[in-house]
């Protein structure tokens, strides 16, 4: 293991670095660069299996999904949130992002990849200045938006969550304190929400004790 004092995005950078010069290594990455996306391809394959899974729990339940709110750092499993998305005409996709790491906002506002400064967060998963090559031609179309957090939100989040008996840390948590951004007006109304609305929320992240 290296340990860098460096962004996530410097760090990818160096571990791609490492693994062209050494032919025993092999670089297992969710975002993906000009010419390296076959293992990203493969990691948003396997993220979709969450939703075809979540799918058949809300059909057991006899509930249809209209939102899902996706906690995104490079844009990798909302990636594969938004391929799920398409086979739903009425599901829309939402990511959250923390407010110092908001590459995908910037992304979505500017229409083209955007790459943003990170700061500190207790939302380190989150914490990418890049959105994924592969990914983003996908979220450019298919996200409806991106909603950014403080860590305060999250940790508000985290605490409610666990009053429930859910384990989460700031990154899961983050699509609870998304949420709320988007059960309020204007976002409530552009989003069709009403109380009969069913929302999946992605928790990817148990809590640091838990951990």
């Amino acid at each position: 293991m290296r340990v860098i004092d460096a962004p996530y995005d410097e760090a990818v950078r160096q571990a791609a670095t490492l693994a062209e010069v050494d032919p025993d290594a092999l670089l297992v990455q969710d975002t993906s660069l000009p010419g390296y996306e076959d293992v990203p391809r493969w990691i948003v394959d396997g993220y979709a299996t969450l939703f075809d899974e979540t799918a058949d729990q809300a059909a057991n339940l006899g509930a249809g999904i209209d939102l899902v709110v996706v906690p995104a750092g490079v844009g990798s499993l909302a990636h594969a949130a938004v391929l799920f998305g398409r086979s739903r005409p009425d599901c829309r996709i939402v990511a959250v992002e923390p407010d110092v790491a908001d590459c995908l906002r910037a992304s979505l506002a500017a229409g083209a990849p955007t790459t943003v400064a990170t700061g500190k967060t207790s939302m380190a998963g989150l914490n990418c200045g890049t959105p994924s090559h592969l990914a983003w031609p996908v979220l450019e179309r298919g996200l409806t938006g991106a909603v950014v957090v403080d860590d305060a939100a999250a940790a508000d989040a985290v605490v409610d969550l666990t009053a429930l008996g859910v384990d989460s840390g700031p990154c899961g948590a983050a699509s609870l304190a998304a949420l709320r951004v988007l059960a309020s007006e204007p976002a409530r109304s552009r989003l069709g929400l009403c109380p009969d609305s069913s929302v999946v929320l992605l928790n990817t992240e148990g809590s640091h004790a838990a951990g």
